[in-house]
């Protein structure tokens, strides 16, 4: 309870520093056959617009913007980001038709992805974000129509098989959906044929036609066989993005340190990353969050 408190008190102070953002000029779509998918919640409207603005000024064009409103959002929400972003479209959550997998914590985002996605080449990416230099690698593959992701902290940087991934977490022991997952692929015979990447859901592009709803329910089965009544918990849609984006042809993993987590590790250079995830449990950490942000609100305003 105190933690939750505390980041509340953190981020209230972060929106209050970055409000000079709502001074910047909106940005307007240049480019439908891409799309940019959010789930948002209240509270984090500022630092989606971060996140959105800092992005398509380093990708050079502003896709198709989507946000999937968890229920949170306010009307006072809406105004702000379609100010902001006037053809934006805004999904209610309850509006995402429901699959054969579980519901809540970012399932409903992946099955609008798989709804999107076969008409335009999609990025899904987190409102806790920033883009603050070139970004290369991901107009290449948006180019190519080639599917990429985030990698997880100190990950191993490829997609390999589900063998090489199962013995390289054989050992594992932590209670966590994912790790429950890494080390059952052996369990599976579907395993044989199947790849595997720890990636980070935050940021992802999933190629044009690249998937559906069947291969996210194909996914969500294979996976509960081995994680029972712990599919249900939060990090179990990560793996299935993981599963889709490493069985996906020419998939890419984006290379560390250039895109990365923010879990502020001291022998990390975060200052020469051009994509961050400020995740979570260390947003706030070192004031670096902060510190981005003003820098990209003042190359903004200029």
């Amino acid at each position: 309870m105190f933690f939750r408190a505390k980041r509340a008190m953190r981020r209230t102070w972060f929106n209050l520093n970055c409000r000079p953002l709502l001074q910047t000029a909106p940005i307007h779509t240049n480019d439908s056959s891409l799309s940019l998918v959010t789930m948002l919640c209240h509270g984090e409207v500022i630092m989606y617009l971060l996140a959105v603005k800092s992005f398509c000024r380093q990708l050079g064009r502003v896709p198709s913007v989507v946000i999937l409103d968890d229920g949170s959002l306010t009307p006072d929400d809406y105004a702000t980001v379609k100010a902001h972003i006037p053809a934006i479209k805004i999904i209610p959550i309850a509006s995402v038709l429901p699959a054969q997998c579980p519901k809540g914590s970012c399932w409903e985002r992946l099955l609008l992805i798989s709804d999107i996605v076969q008409d335009t080449y999609v990025v899904q990416i987190d409102s806790d974000t920033l883009t603050l230099s070139s970004i290369k690698e991901v107009q290449d593959c948006i180019t190519a129509n080639r599917s990429f992701t985030l990698m997880g902290d100190r990950s191993f940087p490829e997609i390999e098989s589900m063998a090489s991934a199962n013995a390289r977490y054989a050992d594992s022991t932590n209670p966590m959906v994912q790790a429950v997952c890494e080390r059952s692929f052996n369990q599976l015979p579907e395993s044989a044929n199947l790849k595997y990447v720890r990636g980070n859901a935050g940021f992802t592009g999933f190629a044009k036609g690249s998937f559906g709803r069947q291969q996210v329910e194909f996914f969500s089965e294979l996976m509960s066989r081995v994680a029972k009544e712990k599919w249900n918990e939060w990090g179990s849609e990560q793996v299935t993005s993981n599963l889709v984006i490493a069985n996906t042809e020419a998939a890419y993993t984006l290379s560390f340190p250039k895109y990365l987590s923010h879990w502020a590790h001291s022998d990390v250079n975060y200052e020469q990353s051009s994509f961050i995830h400020f995740i979570g449990p260390f947003r706030f950490a070192n004031g670096f969050y902060l510190k981005s942000a003003k820098r990209i609100i003042a190359a903004l305003k200029s």
